[in-house]
């Protein structure tokens, strides 16, 4: 845990997340469709989609391993009063007993926490899910991490959401707000 902790405080510290204020494009789109009053963004960084939920929710909760990136969502965050953010390792688990309407995480690789996410919905609840996907084009400059443990392998995201209806899946390259090339697995799921 510590050596996790050390390695994320070290990115945020040196700025490695500063130029994406923006919250990931899949929320963007898909947020007005979901219900959301209650939110929790798993490995939430310095709070980029926590904001974007909160201008439409009762409350979101954040939570991240790293307490630089939780230091700045909190000061980046201080206009928001229904935010609130939780430093956690989450290769423990989520440190929380309540359930939400929506689960959002982003480009945080754990399909054992992934597969575990219904038991944190209430019913109809929807789960938005975004990971960096293994691709097989060692010539294609992507963003995103070198190393395949830090990607999903292809269908492995839609098999460990396979309990939950899909209302959106994809997987394929996609090019951020910043211009940078992405190789995704996106899904999109309600709660049975």
């Amino acid at each position: 845990m510590d050596s996790d902790r050390e390695r994320w405080n070290q990115r945020y510290y040196d700025g490695a997340y500063v130029a994406r204020p923006h919250p990931t494009s899949l929320l963007e789109n898909w947020l007005a469709r979901l219900p959301h009053a209650y939110a929790l963004d798993i490995a939430c960084g310095s709070g980029r989609n926590s904001r974007f939920i909160a201008q439409s929710a009762e409350q979101v909760i954040g939570v991240d391993i790293s307490d630089i990136a939780i230091l700045q969502a909190r000061e980046l965050s201080a206009d928001f009063e229904n935010i609130h953010f939780l430093i956690a390792d989450l290769e423990n688990g989520l440190p929380l007993n309540q359930k939400f309407d929506l689960i959002v995480l982003v480009r945080f690789v754990n399909l054992e926490l992934i597969q575990q996410l219904q038991d944190f919905l209430v019913p109809g609840g929807t789960v938005l899910v975004e990971e960096h996907l293994q691709w097989d084009e060692p010539d294609l400059e992507l963003a995103g991490p070198k190393n395949p443990n830090y990607r999903v392998a292809p269908g492995a995201l839609t098999q460990a959401l396979s309990s939950f209806e899909c209302l959106h899946s994809s997987e394929g390259l996609v090019r951020d707000p910043l211009g940078e090339l992405s190789a995704l697995a996106q899904f999109i799921g309600r709660k049975f």
